[in-house]
């Protein structure tokens, strides 16, 4: 088995949806260093700790029991050493309202989550190395 080559955070308070997120990379072959925060609060303090410097990826559920995942992506877009991170909102969401605050605030990718499980799998999978497509582009100089 092969090193991973990326750090991805997972900040998800739905246990179901920790396990579903890490079986569609496994599926997908996609290996990473993970780290979960099952709340609002845990990532919050990660936040403010600097705990997530060198994170490459995020996937940040929007609707948190405690809080909003915007909360989490304004702090992350706060933050200088999490410039080049890479982040997804992920949410059961249909709102245009949802979507238009996550990108405005600096969300690069927002992924509604399918009810299937094949298409669960696919479009999570898909915005990983979307995401992780964009960390490469961003880190090469500019010539």
């Amino acid at each position: 088995m092969s090193q991973p080559h990326f750090h991805l955070v997972l900040i998800e308070d739905n246990p179901a949806d920790v396990y579903l997120v890490q079986e569609a990379l496994r599926t997908n072959c996609i290996e990473c260093l993970w780290t979960v925060f099952n709340t609002y609060e845990a990532a919050m303090e990660a936040l403010s700790t600097d705990k997530l410097t060198g994170s490459d990826v995020m996937l940040i559920d929007l609707n948190l029991k405690t809080g909003s995942g915007l909360e989490i992506l304004t702090a992350v877009r706060q933050c200088a050493q999490l410039k080049s991170t890479r982040v997804a909102i992920v949410t059961s969401s249909d709102s245009p309202r949802d979507k238009e605050a996550a990108m405005d605030l600096g969300a690069d990718v927002y992924v509604r989550k399918p009810a299937g499980l094949d298409d669960f799998f696919e479009v999570i999978s898909s915005a990983v190395l979307s995401l992780l497509s964009r960390r490469s582009v961003a880190a090469r100089p500019e010539q």
